[in-house]
């Protein structure tokens, strides 16, 4: 693929530029030249091209004072510019989330999946949110899916998720065929760790570990058990880390072996129960928890936030740390590691999935990434935010069912 240097480069300022501006609301020309060591013509055509486009808009006059006198005039994202839908997958309830480009939530939704098949319910959650984007009245730039599993983000192609019986499902094809909006997947604990980024996206935050639990009920339509489903994500040198093979944060416990059936050697009627029985949960924490020694240690991680319903008692599972599983709190002293418990939101990952868009929307894009299909310039986002407002192709027929 033969690459535009000059494209590339206005791209790539372009998103300096606007993510300046989105960790930094409020900002002038002149502080934004001086912070990116670009010259002030430079800064103005991209200003003025973003203000035409109305990714973003002059506010009220700064109290500072330029070199010739006049207080600056600051600058915002448009929070109307536009949406991103975000969803939660897992097997037998979803949750959906809309946010502005800043970030700020604007619609969210969740309840239980529908007794179809993947296609079908696919379908079904766009109908949902897109009723919800009606009534919201902005374009709609993106919609993004967190679901557990192996997923190639850069091909769009869920590898392998168990819960769902699927294998190499390319779901960028099948919402092309359906959708005029792009499509981002992403597996449900990496959605975490772009959450996380973008929370922090003011300060800098280091390597860090994403640990996400959820209860799962029992989805016997695809074969899914009852218990709790875990997985990690991790954040390395500014980046979310997928792998080699884009599996990195599926989580096996110690005490897992070749036969053993799930993400745990413990017995299978004890891992149904780790849901709904105190004791059967304890053993299930404590065999986390002693699985992520060396896994904290060998990481070195400056943060482990801890996100998902099953965490959601803080002071219940530092006290069963403290008692039964004393080796990973003395890990994360050993390191100078910080613990975060961020378990109360259940919209976490449809939220994630959303910020990872906005992450990439405001990222300087990398030679790398150019032929991925996860990869947009500015350009097509403006002309996504253009378009005319009808995001169906075609009605849905029987076949997604």
């Amino acid at each position: 693929m033969r690459i535009n240097n000059n494209n590339f480069q206005k791209n790539a300022n372009t998103s300096l530029v606007a993510q300046l501006i989105w960790k930094s609301p409020g900002i002038s020309r002149v502080d934004i030249a001086r912070e990116l060591s670009l010259y002030r013509s430079t800064v103005t055509n991209i200003i003025s091209a973003l203000i035409d486009n109305d990714v973003v808009y002059e506010g009220e006059e700064g109290s500072g004072v330029s070199r010739g006198g006049r207080k600056p005039i600051i600058l915002r994202l448009n929070e109307k510019f536009g949406c991103v839908v975000g969803f939660d997958i897992q097997p037998s309830h979803f949750r959906a989330v809309v946010l502005d480009i800043s970030g700020s939530l604007l619609y969210q939704e969740k309840g239980p999946l529908p007794k179809i098949g993947f296609e079908g319910i696919l379908v079904y959650l766009m109908d949902v949110v897109l009723k919800g984007v009606e009534k919201i009245g902005l374009p709609l730039l993106a919609a993004c899916v967190g679901i557990p599993g192996i997923v190639n983000s850069d091909k769009g192609v869920i590898v392998y998720a168990e819960p769902f019986n699927l294998h190499n499902f390319d779901i960028h094809s099948f919402f092309a065929e359906r959708y005029s909006v792009p499509l981002f997947v992403e597996n449900d604990a990496n959605c975490t760790a772009w959450l996380d980024m973008t929370i922090n996206r003011t300060i800098k935050l280091g390597d860090f570990l994403c640990l996400l639990a959820d209860y799962h009920e029992g989805n016997y339509q695809f074969g899914d058990r009852s218990g709790i489903g875990v997985g990690i994500g991790l954040s390395i040198g500014g980046k979310v880390y997928r792998g080699s093979h884009y599996s990195a944060g599926e989580f096996c416990s110690l005490t897992w072996r070749g036969q053993s059936v799930g993400q745990t050697g413990l017995d299978e009627d004890l891992l149904i129960r780790s849901a709904t029985d105190e004791e059967a949960w304890r053993v299930w924490m404590i065999d986390l928890f002693s699985s992520l020694v060396p896994v904290v240690s060998v990481l070195d991680p400056r943060v482990v936030f801890i996100h998902g319903k099953p965490f959601s008692d803080q002071k219940k599972i530092t006290a069963l740390l403290e008692e039964d599983c004393p080796q990973f709190l003395a890990i994360l002293k050993k390191i100078n590691c910080k613990l975060v418990f961020d378990a109360e939101d259940e919209s976490v990952v449809a939220k994630g999935a959303a910020m990872m868009y906005l992450q990439k929307l405001f990222a300087v894009p990398e030679l790398s990434e150019m032929e991925s299909r996860a990869h947009f310039t500015w350009d097509d986002v403006i002309d996504q935010a253009n378009r005319k407002r009808i995001y169906k192709k075609y009605p849905m027929g029987g076949s997604d069912e």
